[in-house]
């Protein structure tokens, strides 16, 4: 229901269902704060309201009062999406909220309903997230470039894409690698095997399989040689045919190391390059491959670059103002 007074614009929104109600406004009404919190006013006058929109919870109800149709036309497709998907997976996580509200813009008055687009599970949360997943989804594109800064979920959509062309079967295996740099001279005084030594700075891929697969899975996968994570040493003189290939970290693979793995690439496979270029651990930031790489290879056929920026950054949205400091010192010192 929606009326107008004095140019205000008012709506109730209900929500049939407790439960429903109660994830869709979160705990303390944490969500509804995010949702009023993106409809702030950065140009309001001192004394003026700070936001466009407001939201009240009563009950089941949320009443919504905006400036405009066109506002209150975006709340509703906002609060819509997030019921459907407590309807279906019975809680709304914070992610969720921060997704419909990036999806809701640029939308106009529509009506249409709003979904939020997943893999594997997982609520993509920005638009530039359901691009590269359309990417690692596109049978037509054979080497993908996803860079930008940590947190963007470049590694984890691109692991869950692997799984999920695994298990349809349309590859026979997942080969995922990373230059380990880090690990350096030091690498050989851990104790253990070769194995053991590095599989510690693998772990963050590994955490990224189990959130797609249970632990019997995974394991039994492993043994059969379906899943591989190694060193991108371990790539050398190989062809990886028929296989899901994940580079990452690959800004700490040089030229002539980019060279080696992409030329890896056999019949019936695809890759899967990420890094941040602004996190080069090699003594030297301007022998990192991977700008090299997109450089030359853009304009091929077949080859996808997405490029992130901090407001695609889905871990604590604390991460994002880090990154964006940080590139403010770097180009005040011209770094």
């Amino acid at each position: 229901m929606s009326n107008s007074t004095s140019g205000e614009q008012t709506r109730t929104i209900t929500l049939s269902e407790a439960g429903v109600a109660q994830a869709v406004f979160g705990p303390l009404h944490r969500h509804l704060a995010h949702i009023q919190e993106a409809f702030r006013d950065q140009n309001a006058p001192r004394g003026a309201p700070a936001y466009s929109v407001t939201l009240d919870a009563q009950g089941d109800r949320v009443i919504v009062r905006a400036r405009s149709a066109a506002e209150l036309e975006r709340v509703q497709r906002i609060i819509d999406a997030l019921a459907e998907h407590a309807r279906r997976k019975g809680k709304v996580r914070e992610g969720e909220v921060l997704a419909a509200i990036a999806f809701s813009e640029g939308a106009g008055e529509s009506t249409a309903p709003m979904t939020l687009p997943q893999l594997g599970g997982l609520t993509l949360r920005t638009p530039r997230q359901v691009h590269y997943v359309e990417a690692l989804r596109d049978e037509n594109i054979d080497l993908i470039f996803g860079v930008g800064p940590a947190g963007t979920g470049k590694t984890f959509l691109a692991v869950a894409a692997a799984v999920e062309a695994l298990k349809q079967e349309r590859y026979d295996r997942i080969i995922v690698t990373r230059p380990a740099v880090e690990a350096g001279e030091k690498l050989g005084y851990l104790p253990g095997d070769l194995a053991e030594k590095v599989d510690p700075y693998l772990q963050p891929i590994w955490d990224a399989f189990r959130s797609q697969m249970n632990e019997n899975d995974l394991k039994a996968r492993r043994e059969r040689r379906q899943i591989e994570v190694a060193p991108l040493a371990f790539m050398r003189g190989r062809t990886l045919s028929n296989a899901f290939v994940i580079v990452d970290e690959a800004q700490n693979a040089t030229v002539l190391q980019m060279k080696m793995v992409l030329t890896r690439l056999g019949e019936g496979s695809r890759m899967v390059v990420t890094g941040d270029p602004t996190q080069v651990d090699l003594l030297r930031s301007d022998q990192s491959g991977l700008a090299h790489a997109i450089s030359i290879l853009e304009d091929v056929p077949a080859v996808e670059v997405i490029r992130f920026a901090a407001q695609d950054i889905v871990r604590h949205r604390l991460v994002a103002h880090i990154v964006e400091a940080y590139h403010r010192d770097e180009g005040a010192r011209g770094g």
